[in-house]
């Protein structure tokens, strides 16, 4: 996939960055989007299907964990994607303290994590 390709939610693809990952998402016929793969969709019932969405969102709340099975604190955030889903990731990098935040979201090993998006100088 390249810049100029646009990805099923819209938005036109990754911005500002030479990678050209992508996330596979799940949606109804209401458009209702989830990261996660349910039977099916838990707001209306419908069926859901797979779709590539942008990695690109907006880090809406973000916390830090200071007791953690590791012994290692750790940011953990919320993050919405352009498609409208939702889900808590890992913050990797360090992130300025206001919601809002645009930030790139990767899945590894079944977790998803959230990093800053990079911005031309």
């Amino acid at each position: 996939m390249t810049d100029s390709q646009e990805f099923a939610d819209g938005t036109g693809g990754p911005q500002n960055r030479a990678d050209t990952s992508r996330l596979t998402l799940r949606r109804c016929g209401n458009s209702h989007a989830f990261f996660f793969a349910y039977e099916s969709c838990p707001l209306c019932g419908g069926k859901l299907e797979s779709f590539a969405s942008s990695p690109d969102a907006e880090l809406i709340s973000h916390t830090v964990v200071r007791v953690s099975p590791t012994g290692s604190p750790f940011a953990l955030g919320l993050a919405r994607a352009a498609s409208g889903a939702q889900t808590l990731c890992i913050i990797e990098g360090e992130l300025e303290k206001d919601p809002g935040r645009n930030v790139v979201i990767t899945e590894r090993d079944g977790l998803y994590y959230a990093a800053p998006r990079k911005t031309e100088a």
